[in-house]
């Protein structure tokens, strides 16, 4: 039986790459836009140890960073920050029910 794809699987799926970065601080393999992010966070839902929706955001821009993919155009370390600054909450707001019922 074919076990559940890992945050990481989902996250090289999504860029197209067969695998991370050997150097994520110097060398990119993709970019994802937030959106895309979140949905993979509510797909791994039950997975994640993370309470909150932005938690779990933070969680995966964690992932996306260690294996060397931008979101936004940006190192997922400063989407986080803005995360904290609330500068994406209105993107989050859209996925808050898909959250709670996942």
């Amino acid at each position: 039986m074919r076990t559940k794809p890992t945050v990481t699987e989902l996250l090289l799926k999504a860029v197209g790459a067969s695998e991370p970065s050997g150097d994520p601080a110097h060398k990119s393999i993709g970019d994802l836009p937030l959106e895309k992010i979140i949905e993979i966070v509510i797909e791994k839902k039950p997975d994640l140890l993370a309470k909150t929706l932005k938690g779990a955001v933070k969680t995966v821009l964690g992932s996306a960073k260690s294996i060397g993919i931008t979101v936004n155009g940006k190192d997922p370390k400063i989407v986080s920050r803005e995360l904290d600054q609330g500068l994406y909450d209105d993107i989050l707001s859209r996925y808050e029910d898909a959250w709670i019922k996942a």
